[in-house]
C-alpha cells in the first residue's frame, strides 16, 4: 500500500515543522551548574510570571501545562503566583531580583502571551535569580489551536536550559489498549497519546489483537505484529503471526510480512531502513532481520534456543537481545550481522525485553524471578546493574528520548494494565493515566509527526 501523502498532509507536516522550528532558543553565557544524575535532590524552585495582555483564559492553560512538564519530573518547584512580590507586565519589565530571593525562588521565567487573529506567540526571559542573570531566552508562534504544543516547547527550553537534558515534553507515545469485551474477553488496540496524557486516539479498531507497536526512528510510522488464533479443546491456541506498517500521518496500514510461526517485538533500525524481530517454529526462536524496501529477510542467529527481544544500538552496529541459550534467560549481545555473539548479564533471575537506550549508555530490561518482577538498567558492558523499578507484572520498558526516564506497564493487585514511568537515578515513579488498560509503551525517539 501506497505512504504518499496527499497536499493536505503535506501541508499539516509543512504546519508542525514551522511550529516547531518557529522556537529561537537565545542562551547567555552562564554555566548550567544543576546537577540531576545523582539521585534523591531537592527539587529546583522556579517562578513562572505569565502576563497575557488579552487576560484571556489562555494564560492559566499555558501556566497549568508548563507547571505540569516540570513538576512531573519531579526536579522543579513552581512557586505559587499567590507568593510573588513583584507582577512583570510583559518581558521588557526588568526583575527585582531581592524580591524574587525573598521567596526563594532559584530561577524566574517572565513569560509574555500573545493572542491575534487565530496565531498564538509565547515569548519568555529567563533569570538565574541567585547570579541575577539573564541565562536564557524563547520565542514561539503557532496557530491558536497549537497552544499546548507551543507550551511543551516552552518547557522544554527551560528543562534544557537549567539541567543541561534535552526536554521531552511535546513527544508522544504509543501503547496497546486493552478493553473488556461484551462476552468478557478482551479487545486489543493501538492507542496515542501526549506524553503528559492529552490527545489521546485509537488508531485501529480491535479487530484484530495488536501487540508490541514499535515507532520508526523519524516518528512517520510504526510496526507492530498481529496473530491468528485456533480453538483446541476449549482454548485459544496462537496460530501466526503477521507484521504492519500504520502509517501516524494518514492512518494506512501494509503488511509487511506474514509468517507461519508466531513472530514477536519488531524494532526499526536506527536508519529505519530494517526491522529485526523473532520468529519461533518448532519450539525454538531465532532472530531476523527484514530489509522493508526489498523485503529480504536475513536469519541472525541459530539454534535450538530461545532468542528474542531483539534491539538495535543507536549507532545499528549492535543487537541487544534476550536467549535461554547459557540455560537460564540471560541478555545477550552481537553484531549486527549476527557474529561475535558475549553474554551480558550474569545474575540470578531470567531477562527479557531488553531496550537501548537513545544516549547508548544503558539498556534497560525487565527482571523476573523468586522475588519478583523488575525493571532494571545496565550498562552495554555488563556493570552497573541496578533495579529501579518493581511490582505484580512489571514489564516492557521504553525510554524517554533523552534517556532520563524509562516507561514501562505494571498489573496491579486487582489485575488491571497500567502504564508508569521512573527516573533513571530509580526515583520518581509515576502513573500515566490512560483511559483505559494499558500494555506495551513506546515512547517516541523524537516528537511523532501525526
Amino acid at each position: 500500500m501506497s505512504f504518499k501523502k496527499d497536499s493536505a498532509i503535506k501541508n499539516a507536516v509543512l504546519a508542525v515543522f514551522l511550529l516547531f522550528f518557529c522556537g529561537i532558543i537565545e542562551m547567555a553565557r552562564a554555566e548550567v551548574v544543576v546537577n540531576i544524575n545523582k539521585g534523591v535532590m531537592k527539587p529546583i524552585s522556579i517562578a513562572l510570571n505569565i502576563f497575557d495582555s488579552a487576560n484571556s483564559s489562555l494564560k492559566f492553560q499555558i501556566d497549568k501545562v508548563i507547571t505540569n512538564d516540570l513538576q512531573g519530573t519531579y526536579l522543579f518547584r513552581v512557586i505559587p503566583e499567590k507568593a510573588f512580590m513583584q507582577n512583570l507586565n510583559g518581558i521588557n519589565v526588568a526583575p527585582k531580583f531581592q524580591l524574587w530571593k525573598t521567596i526563594n525562588a532559584q530561577y524566574l521565567v517572565n513569560i509574555e502571551v500573545r493572542n491575534q487573529g487565530g496565531q498564538v506567540t509565547l515569548e519568555f526571559f529567563l533569570y538565574d535569580v541567585l547570579s541575577e542573570l539573564q541565562v536564557g531566552r524563547f520565542s514561539a508562534t503557532g496557530a491558536a489551536s497549537d497552544w499546548r504544543k507551543i507550551a511543551h516547547l516552552a518547557a522544554n527550553s527551560i528543562y534544557e536550559r537549567i539541567t543541561g537534558e534535552k526536554g521531552y515534553f511535546d513527544t508522544k507515545f504509543l501503547y496497546v489498549a486493552v478493553n473488556r469485551g461484551p462476552r468478557g474477553g478482551k479487545i486489543y488496540r493501538l492507542a496515542m497519546m501526549d506524553q503528559d496524557g492529552f490527545n489521546h486516539k485509537y488508531l485501529t479498531n480491535g479487530n484484530s489483537i495488536v501487540l508490541t507497536p514499535r515507532l520508526a526512528p523519524n516518528g512517520s510510522e510504526c510496526a507492530y505484529f498481529t496473530y491468528r488464533e485456533k480453538t483446541v479443546n476449549g482454548r485459544k491456541i496462537p496460530t501466526s503471526a503477521s507484521v504492519y506498517r500504520y502509517n501516524l500521518g494518514n492512518g494506512r496500514t501494509e503488511l509487511i510480512s506474514r509468517f507461519k510461526g508466531m513472530s514477536y517485538a519488531p524494532r526499526y533500525s536506527p536508519d529505519g531502513s530494517k526491522l529485526v524481530f523473532s520468529l519461533s517454529e518448532r519450539g525454538s526462536s531465532s532472530i531476523y532481520e527484514l530489509e522493508l524496501l526489498t523485503k529480504r529477510i536475513t536469519r541472525l542467529t541459530r539454534g535450538r534456543c530461545i532468542d528474542t527481544s531483539p534491539c538495535y544500538s543507536p549507532d545499528g552496529k549492535q543487537i541487544v537481545f534476550n536467549s535461554d541459550r547459557g540455560g537460564a534467560q540471560q541478555l545477550y549481545i552481537m553484531d549486527a550481522d549476527g557474529s561475535n555473539v558475549r553474554r551480558l548479564s550474569f545474575s540470578r533471575g531470567r531477562y527479557a525485553t531488553p531496550v537501548w537506550s537513545p544516549r547508548g549508555d544503558w539498556i534497560a530490561f525487565t527482571k523476573f524471578g523468586a522475588g519478583g518482577f523488575y525493571i532494571g538498567v545496565i550498562r552495554p558492558d555488563g556493570s552497573g546493574e541496578r533495579m529501579l523499578a518493581s511490582g505484580n507484572l512489571v514489564e516492557g520498558p521504553t525510554w524517554s528520548p533523552n534517556g532520563r526516564v524509562v516507561m514501562f506497564s505494571h498489573q496491579d493487585y486487582n489485575k488491571r494494565n497500567k502504564i508508569f514511568s521512573v527516573d533513571i537515578t530509580g526515583y520518581n515513579k509515576h502513573e500515566i493515566a490512560t483511559p483505559n488498560e494499558a500494555i506495551d509503551p513506546e515512547w517516541s525517539a523524537n516528537a511523532v509527526k501525526h
